[in-house]
């Protein structure tokens, strides 16, 4: 059976007004807001909670963990992320539901839910969260998560490997740790172009398990319920369409004093679509990135020093990205690519500082 639910606009997920103070469960510093957001939150405030669930059949209590995926226009996505769900290995011990919330207000996603959640062993809830925005729709997910120990976040364009989640919660209890982030493989939809392969533009980096990191990303993320549980909107909803809601997220983690750790066995595969597989796009990606590491700045750690030390790095990956274009005769296609990353890179890191937000996924990459 599938659990659903639907919230109308101009409820839940909306941000209060300015000056407001709603009960967050974190403690706020009210300063220069960026434009659309009405919060500067940077400390976490805990408070013990009652998870669901009950007894493992062993006399000990059940640990619980809701899989949280939000979702928009990609059927097929979602099918196969559904799929890999439904045959990954659940612990002893471990209760297991999926959580999926559809940013479509007409519900587009259901029919997929209702195909693969009828055939699968471990239980799916789906909502709709009809205000359009990422952090709107992970922020539906955590409150249709309910009190559990743990949240898992895998994306809509991701398949997960038969032992993720084993893995993920294996190195949160060995490590003591926060939150756990693993690998996250591309999987082309074609066979991408030599540049791309021979660049490695699609690999990302990766740790030794259990070592710790200062970031995570909602690609693949195991996150204590203490984090997420009773929290009102855990993920910024200023970075609206901006995609860098779980690095504030993250960041408020790590400045909080909690601990990141590596996995690098639990591992997930994300599609890479033919219209992401070209320069435009990485270039567009990396001032993406820029912008967000300067906004989560400015919000979380203002500081005249630390804006002065944000501009000379700018200027740092300027001054080497007009290297690698120099290089370009000699390097070919790769270095050119490389060069213009590191401009927009620096770009993105000004553009933050003025508060501009940059709305990369206004667009919906994948199916």
């Amino acid at each position: 059976m599938i659990a659903c639910s639907v919230r109308a606009p101009g409820g839940q997920g909306q941000t209060p007004a300015s000056g407001e103070s709603a009960d967050t469960g974190m403690a706020i510093r009210q300063r220069r807001p960026f434009p659309g957001h009405t919060l500067r939150s940077s400390l976490f405030r805990f408070r013990r909670v009652r998870t669901e669930g009950g007894r493992d059949g062993k006399g000990g209590a059940l640990t619980t963990v809701a899989v949280c995926v939000a979702t928009l226009y990609r059927p097929l996505g979602l099918a196969a992320l559904l799929a890999s769900l439904g045959e990954m290995t659940v612990p002893d011990g471990v209760a297991v539901k999926v959580v999926v919330v559809d940013n479509d207000a007409d519900g587009s996603a259901r029919a997929v839910v209702d195909a693969l959640a009828a055939t699968k062993p471990v239980p799916v809830h789906y909502a709709i969260q009809p205000v359009r925005g990422i952090p709107f729709a992970r922020n539906r997910a955590v409150e249709e998560a309910g009190e559990v120990d743990w949240i898992a976040f895998v994306d809509d364009d991701e398949v997960v490997d038969p032992g993720w989640l084993a893995e993920l919660l294996r190195v949160a209890a060995q490590h003591s740790a926060d939150v756990v982030t693993g690998t996250v493989l591309p999987m082309f939809e074609q066979a991408p172009p030599r540049w791309a392969d021979k660049g490695g533009f699609f690999e990302r980096r990766r740790f030794p398990t259990g070592h710790r990191i200062q970031f995570a990303r909602t690609s693949n993320a195991l996150v204590a319920g203490k984090l997420l549980v009773g929290v009102t909107q855990p993920f910024s909803e200023a970075f609206r369409n901006n995609g860098g809601d779980d690095t504030h997220f993250f960041q408020r983690v790590r400045l909080s004093g909690h601990v990141i750790v590596w996995a690098d066995d639990a591992v997930v595969q994300e599609t890479v679509p033919v219209s992401r597989v070209n320069s435009t796009w990485l270039i567009k990606r990396e001032y993406r990135r820029g912008n967000t590491l300067s906004l989560c700045l400015r919000d979380l750690e203002d500081s005249w020093g630390r804006r002065a030390k944000r501009v000379l790095a700018a200027g740092w990956h300027a001054a080497n990205g007009t290297l690698a274009l120099l290089a370009t005769p000699v390097q070919g296609r790769v270095a050119l690519i490389r060069g213009a990353q590191r401009l927009a890179f620096a770009g993105g890191l000004m553009s933050g500082l003025t508060g501009r937000i940059y709305q990369e996924y206004s667009v919906v990459h994948g199916r």
